[in-house]
């Protein structure tokens, strides 16, 4: 039970991570009266332009949740085999926020044009997900 609790908490973390690019795309949207599509600016009222290149902030925004829903879903999916096969349960408190400190960094570093930061946040994500799926199968070999 304590694990799909923890689980329960990355899962809302990982979802508020997402939701707060998708607002700064939002509020950048509204900040500057200028949106990608016309029915957003006839659904948005008058004053409002449509441009063809969004901005740089927006660009970067739209590839961080990009990256997130390759990497994210993925590590749901080993997440839950994690824990329904009653692997270390220890492991939740450290790899489950590990990965959710990776995708953060990795946000940041990326907003912020930081490299070898986002890089090495990723590899950092990428390197939990290794890990999780050597717990889950040496967990399905030995039952």
């Amino acid at each position: 039970m304590f694990t799909w609790k923890i689980y329960g908490i990355t899962v809302v973390t990982l979802f508020l991570k997402m939701l707060a690019i998708v607002l700064l795309q939002v509020r950048n949207r509204h900040k500057s009266n200028t949106f990608d599509n016309p029915e957003d600016v006839a659904t948005f009222g008058k004053g409002k332009t449509t441009v063809a290149q969004e901005s740089q902030l927006l660009q970067r925004a739209s590839k961080i949740l990009n990256n997130d829903s390759e990497n994210i879903p993925i590590f749901l999916f080993l997440a839950t085999a994690y824990v329904s096969l009653g692997c270390w349960e220890q492991g939740t408190l450290i790899y489950f926020p590990l990965f959710v400190l990776s995708r953060v960094v990795h946000s940041v570093a990326y907003l912020r044009a930081m490299q070898p930061l986002r890089t090495r946040a990723y590899q950092l994500g990428l390197l939990v997900m290794f890990v999780l799926s050597g717990h889950i199968v040496w967990a399905a070999l030995q039952s």
